[in-house]
């Protein structure tokens, strides 16, 4: 797509809410094991002391395949967290060890 001038647009990082600390609505179109995983994963990151938000976030924005991020904020501390998460990018970047776990984690799905 790079070669004929079009970029991608990721429109949910967090894709729905997978990877969020409260998790999916009900409705979310995610099957059983894609959410078990998703969870399983939010749980690890916790343990490390990470957020799968800022980790997902990250992992998009320092995708050169991805043109742009578009991300939904529903309060004034998310806004805060996702802008924090962009600068640390600049400085210390991705915590590519939790990053790794986490493929680990999700690979099966």
């Amino acid at each position: 797509l790079k070669s004929k001038g079009v970029g991608v647009i990721t429109a949910s990082p967090l894709s729905m809410g997978l990877f969020t600390e409260q998790g999916t609505p009900q409705w979310h179109p995610a099957s059983p094991e894609i959410k078990s995983a998703c969870k399983a994963a939010a749980v690890h990151c916790k343990s490390k002391g990470e957020k799968t938000t800022k980790l997902a976030l990250q992992y998009s924005l320092s995708n050169r395949e991805i043109s742009s991020v578009f991300v939904g904020m529903g309060s004034v501390s998310q806004v805060e967290e996702n802008v924090a998460a962009f600068g640390e990018l600049d400085g210390l970047g991705m915590d590519q060890e939790t990053l790794s776990e986490v493929e680990a984690i999700l690979e099966p799905v």
